[in-house]
């Protein structure tokens, strides 16, 4: 009630008013959050890969529902099966015999490997169960190629 004594008071002293599209200041808090977020995860680096998805370059070009829906992908608050856990240790244990994952902890080269879009374009809490249990298929052939890789490589040092 009190707002709407003030709009009236303020309409008849002739004051210039006008109305700004308050979803412009939604889509600017909303860009604010999601930037912020992935500063902290690391992951701003990859901003492109992550909006070629969408078919954007900026976040600015995103909709509100493709914020959200962004917001939603990073914010890390689903369920987490034992299945899913499962999957993920497998992955973990591959990039490990790759050579990525050499270190506990070091998460950013493991980042860096897997938002690569041919490899997964995501990263690993981002990714389900069918695209963990695919991916973990990809790497295992990556590995099998790097061990016949290796392999011609003894066996040619053996022949010089």
């Amino acid at each position: 009630m009190h707002a709407e004594r003030e709009f009236s008071r303020l309409l008849e002293t002739g004051v210039d008013i006008t109305f700004s599209d308050m979803s412009d200041s939604i889509k600017s808090a909303r860009i604010r959050r999601l930037r912020a977020m992935w500063i902290k995860q690391g992951v701003d680096q990859y901003r492109d890969a992550i909006l070629e998805s969408y078919g954007v370059t900026s976040t600015a070009d995103l909709n509100l529902q493709q914020l959200d829906e962004l917001i939603e992908r990073f914010s890390g608050k689903t369920e987490v099966t034992a299945r899913t856990r499962a999957l993920r240790s497998d992955v973990m244990v591959t990039l490990d015999k790759l050579g990525i994952y050499s270190e506990n902890g070091d998460w950013q080269r493991v980042n860096a490997f897997l938002m690569q879009p041919r490899i997964a374009g995501k990263l690993l809490y981002q990714i389900s169960d069918d695209e963990l249990i695919a991916l973990n298929r990809k790497l295992r052939a990556i590995l099998a190629k790097k061990a016949e890789h290796d392999a011609e490589i003894n066996r040619l040092k053996l022949l010089n």
